[in-house]
């Protein structure tokens, strides 16, 4: 493969991911492929020891890795633009530097798949969590999508009810990767250029376990409490009904929303919903959006009815 243009990049950003980084990178290391493939690995000036050990693999390998060490810490964003504009391949991987992939194959079944297929834009397959704290692994959660099917197709419109994605374990177009997305989104995320992505084509997603995404305190996603992943869901979706005009975006926001008010519901440091301001804004963000005039009353009697029976 030496000298050869890569079909697959795999893009890993890494920043403070040191004790995960060697599980990561073996795990492309082990992919294989009759195809040529880079590994583009941009660490954010960590202040770790992640450079020594990304060093020494890319030293042994230096026709397959690609490594970036930046001088000063630009933040995700800055990074994820950095490594996207890097890339060389007519398709992207993405495995960041805290989460590994398992299946050797996981690459090759997805490339066949893509090309054998054109209407798709892109492929994901299922993963184990692991619960770094708590050194345990749990399934996805995601057998009541599947409902024991090989696979589930998804579009743009469904989107916005279920996503059976997870980033690490995607194979994606790059031409339909646009950079421009960027600076119009507020911290550009994956979702975003997923439902851009999805204006070309279908995304297919395979009941395969391809790899492990790690829940840790130092993720970038991962080490949000609920409430705010709720909230950082709820104002993507929001951006892209903005930006976009789209009102599809409002079922996510709603689901988001009913999952912060469940949630508001129970908070021990209340002694009773009645008194958390968060609820009721949640409740008034809702119907504001729904003018569900049955769930709104339903939502308020909630609280009476559980603040007297509790």
């Amino acid at each position: 493969m030496e000298n050869k243009i890569p079909l697959v990049s795999v893009i890993m950003l890494t920043y403070k991911h040191a004790p995960y980084l060697k599980q990561a990178i073996e795990g492309v290391l082990a992919q294989k492929t009759d195809f040529p493939i880079e590994l583009i690995i941009c660490n954010d000036n960590s202040p770790d020891y992640s450079d020594a050990i990304i060093s020494e693999y890319a030293t042994r390998f230096p026709d397959l890795i690609r490594y970036f060490n930046h001088k000063e810490n630009i933040g995700f964003v800055e990074n994820q633009r950095f490594a996207f504009g890097k890339a060389q391949g007519k398709y992207l991987a993405y495995c960041e530097g805290d989460d590994y992939w398992t299946d050797q194959k996981k690459l090759q079944f997805q490339y066949d798949f893509l090309e054998a297929n054109p209407d798709y834009v892109m492929v994901t397959a299922r993963n184990l969590l692991f619960h770094q704290d708590e050194n345990k692994f749990t399934e996805d959660g995601k057998d009541y999508m599947f409902k024991n099917q090989e696979h589930i197709d998804y579009t743009q419109d469904s989107f916005f009810v279920q996503r059976p994605t997870q980033t690490f374990t995607y194979l994606i177009r790059r031409k339909f990767v646009d950079l421009k997305w960027i600076d119009v989104y507020p911290n550009y995320r994956d979702l975003y250029y997923f439902y851009h992505a999805l204006e070309f084509g279908k995304g297919r997603s395979f009941n395969t376990i391809v790899g492990v995404y790690r829940l840790h305190s130092g993720g970038v996603f991962s080490s949000l409490e609920n409430e705010k992943k709720f909230r950082t869901s709820i104002n993507i979706f929001k951006n892209i009904k903005k930006v976009n005009n789209d009102n599809r975006a409002d079922q996510q926001i709603v689901k988001n929303l009913d999952e912060l008010i469940n949630k508001y519901y129970y908070e021990k440091e209340f002694a009773s919903p009645l008194v958390n301001n968060k609820l009721y804004t949640a409740i008034f963000e809702r119907f504001s959006i729904s003018r569900d005039w049955g769930t709104g009353i339903s939502q308020l009697l909630k609280i009476i009815k559980y603040t007297f029976t509790r």
